[in-house]
């Protein structure tokens, strides 16, 4: 591991980890999205730039050079680590007592988010992980795992942002997450990070949000990207995933079965807590607007 790193001086709020693979212009426009919330907040970019041939390097090099990078961005050099070691890497720099996985096709879009995600985890001591897209809820099924169908079968894996109408104005309980999510230091320091023998891809984060779970801590979910607080590009397809992708994406998830299969049958049944989203009045203004244009939707 080796790089150029700025020098960040007062401790930040929030770490964000983003790592970073020969994407040099969306990686821009993801790190202009942060320049404003990371001045506001105190917000520390962690960027693991993993093995890129485009201008990666020589940009963060820059953008680390300017009085903005020097208080706000760090990066680091890896080598065909993978989005789950890159994870990792960013954790262990981490300094904030929040530390985000994020990613580099994804923009901060509204001003209210960052401090409402800093309210949900200082008013809810409980919470020690929350996604900003969509939780996963798991569930017993008495068939055998075969094939990714069976792994993704909805019966198994129900993906959700919680209940309508009331999924506009809080979290909602969930057994594990998916990106972008933020955790507390004190849960990685207590159950330990990303599980690395999930390299390269998927049920990491699920794994830990179980451990997290088996530790005392709640897992909560919000839809952060329909209220317009970030937006994400997306780079894939269901219909686009390869066989050998499924079948890797099978392996893991059956060690997470493995592991969690008889937690998942205790614990299926039981009731999901929610909280109410610590809005500001900006905030609030935003979510009746967009539940308003919504229900216009869904009528006409």
């Amino acid at each position: 591991m080796k790089g150029p790193s700025g020098q960040v001086s007062a401790q930040p709020s929030l770490s964000v980890v983003i790592p970073t693979f020969n994407n040099e212009a969306v990686l821009r426009r993801c790190l202009a999205s942060w320049r404003a919330p990371s001045e506001a907040h105190g917000v520390e970019l962690i960027v693991v730039e993993d093995g890129c041939r485009d201008g990666t390097a020589g940009y963060l090099a820059a953008e680390a050079a300017t009085a903005w990078g020097a208080a706000h961005l760090r990066w680091i050099h890896l080598d065909g680590a993978h989005e789950l070691r890159c994870t990792n890497a960013g954790f262990r720099m981490a300094r904030a007592p929040l530390a985000a996985a994020w990613q580099d096709d994804m923009f901060v879009r509204a001003g209210w988010l960052v401090p409402e995600l800093l309210r949900i985890f200082e008013r809810y001591p409980d919470i020690g992980m929350l996604s900003l897209s969509r939780g996963l809820n798991h569930f017993p099924v008495d068939e055998p795992i075969t094939t990714w169908e069976a792994l993704n079968d909805w019966r198994r894996l129900q993906s959700t942002i919680g209940p309508p109408p009331f999924n506009w104005v809080r979290l909602q309980e969930v057994d594990s997450v998916i990106r972008p999510w933020i955790v507390r230091r004190e849960c990685i320091d207590r159950v330990g990070p990303l599980d690395e023998v999930f390299v390269p891809t998927e049920w990491d984060e699920v794994d830990l949000g179980f451990r997290l779970r088996a530790a005392g801590w709640k897992v909560a979910t919000c839809g952060y990207e329909r209220l317009g607080g970030y937006q994400h590009l997306g780079s894939s397809t269901l219909g686009a995933l390869s066989d050998a992708y499924k079948a890797r994406v099978l392996r893991n998830g059956l060690v997470v079965w493995e592991r969690w299969g008889s937690t998942i049958a205790r614990d299926h049944a039981r009731p999901r807590r929610t909280w109410p989203r610590p809005q500001s009045a900006v905030s609030w203004v935003n979510t009746i607007a967009r539940f308003a244009r919504a229900a216009v939707g869904r009528v006409s």
